[in-house]
């Protein structure tokens, strides 16, 4: 199990960042791995998405687990080569909104045998994902 941490202070309200990635479509905007999303027709909770880790490409099922309007949102991806797992927290700071992302993810059978590149590379992506989005965000 590979377990990252990033978090930042951006510089609008706690609603107006919830509200950009409560949309899981803008994360082709902001996340280098995600190459495309759509939201799944009658399920406003489930996007498809194209997701490309570099050593290995996916079109995978990534949904919404649990959303508290304002707060957090945890949304999970389970397939047969890995299993991850994206906690959202969202806090008020002055005004601004304090984001803090934590991705837990589990590969599975070959898969597993790349999990020292991934980790080595996961903590790093998500750092630069976090500043793209906060650029866009502050803009």
């Amino acid at each position: 199990m590979i377990q990252t941490t990033v978090e930042t202070e951006i510089l609008k309200p706690v609603p107006e960042v919830f509200s950009y990635i409560r949309n899981m479509e803008n994360q082709t905007l902001y996340n280098s791995s995600i190459t495309a999303s759509e939201v799944v027709p009658n399920n406003p909770n489930q996007y498809k998405m194209q997701i490309d880790l570099g050593i290995f490409k996916l079109t995978e099922f990534y949904t919404l687990e649990e959303i508290q309007d304002n707060q957090l949102i945890v949304a999970s991806c389970h397939s047969n080569s890995m299993f991850f797992t994206d906690r959202y927290e969202f806090k008020d700071s002055n005004g601004n909104c304090y984001l803090t992302i934590t991705d837990r993810m589990e590969l599975k059978g070959l898969f597993k045998l790349s999990e020292g590149l991934v980790k080595m590379n996961l903590k790093s992506q998500m750092m630069e994902n976090l500043n793209s989005l906060k650029r866009i965000l502050e803009s």
